[in-house]
């Protein structure tokens, strides 16, 4: 008889580690980053600080995992090939249905609550993905970014000869840093009137 004890540890695992990443999203965003301490998702959470400590070595590493678990929720909504998509099937097969989509996708980011707090609060620890290296979140967005790409380019003539790679992480790389900076533009760019300029933009790049 095959032994179920890894599987339900593996799953006590992640529910704790979910239970405490969920804790820590709500003190965020009810007393702010900067006040968020491992004290305080442990109180909220119920799970042990020890236990905490085992999973995280401080308070920015858990930041870190959580903005990971955020930023996937959001593609999980966006990406029409995923379950959880509140998009419909099939995904997009043109150039203009995927500049839909990545404007789309730049809006459910830029009016994201956690991500927001993130930006305003915890600068710093952005700056390390924007600067220096690639988190796993955004690996992940790049990923999907290519598929999406390569099916447009399969299927929309407007799009012959682009290199899925070179344009999916260019267009991300641009998008991150238009979607980190929105709040500088507001004014003259209103929401509304930011994504119009974003549709623009990414249509001037692709060439449409």
């Amino acid at each position: 008889m095959t032994s179920s004890a890894p599987a339900l540890s593996t799953d006590r695992t992640a529910a704790t580690r979910d239970r405490a990443l969920t804790a820590a999203r709500d003190s965020i965003l009810e007393i702010g980053a900067t006040r968020t301490t491992m004290v305080e998702v442990a109180r909220r959470s119920g799970v042990g600080r020890t236990t905490l400590y085992r999973h995280w070595p401080d308070i920015t590493a858990l930041f870190a995992d959580l903005l990971t678990r955020e930023l996937t929720a959001v593609v999980e909504r966006v990406d029409p090939a995923l379950p959880h998509s509140t998009l419909p099937d099939p995904a997009p097969g043109d150039a203009d249905e995927l500049v839909q989509l990545l404007c789309t996708f730049a809006d459910e980011v830029r009016t994201d609550p956690l991500l927001d707090a993130f930006r305003r609060h915890e600068s710093e620890m952005l700056s390390e993905y924007v600067f220096h290296r690639l988190g796993t979140s955004q690996r992940r967005l790049i990923d999907v970014l290519r598929g999406l790409l390569s099916r447009a380019v399969a299927s929309d003539p407007r799009l012959a000869g682009r290199d899925a790679d070179r344009t999916a992480t260019m267009l991300f790389l641009a998008v991150q840093g238009l979607v980190l900076s929105a709040p500088l533009a507001d004014p003259p760019l209103d929401p509304a009137t930011w994504r119009t300029e974003l549709n623009l933009l990414i249509r001037g790049y692709l060439g449409l």
